[in-house]
């Protein structure tokens, strides 16, 4: 089964690359979520990272109540080395901008395979 799942995994990374469309891309990111390798990375993957993306926005989002706080899509390769390639936000906002460029720390724990990863990050003002 383990052998399975990280076929599985592989082959759906493979469909992945720069050069695909944005929307493309999430929605690959969102169905690998849904498969049970993309669930156990997952599982892996929050209790590390959770803690790094309420820093980063709390880091990312100004208080300036004239800032762009429109929601935004995140997409990115995340590799075996688990480093992030091909990042890409929409729509491009400072905030937006701010958050893919420090996902660059973040401490994901190495994937079987490279893979497609989405983030939707909902803002909204803190009062």
């Amino acid at each position: 089964m383990k052998t399975f799942t990280t076929f599985l995994l592989l082959m759906l990374s493979f469909s992945v690359r720069a050069g695909d469309a944005f929307d493309d891309r999430v929605e690959r990111a969102k169905a690998l979520e849904e498969t049970p390798a993309g669930q156990a990375y997952q599982d892996l993957m929050w209790p590390k990272v959770q803690p790094f993306l309420a820093t980063l926005m709390q880091q990312c989002v100004p208080d300036d109540r004239k800032a762009d706080l429109r929601s935004f899509v995140f997409v990115a390769t995340l590799s075996t080395e688990a480093k992030l390639l091909d990042v890409e936000v929409r729509p491009v906002t400072a905030a937006s901008k701010c958050f893919a460029a420090g996902m660059e720390h973040a401490p994901f724990p190495k994937p079987p395979a490279d893979m497609p990863i989405t983030f939707h990050m909902r803002l909204h003002e803190m009062n």
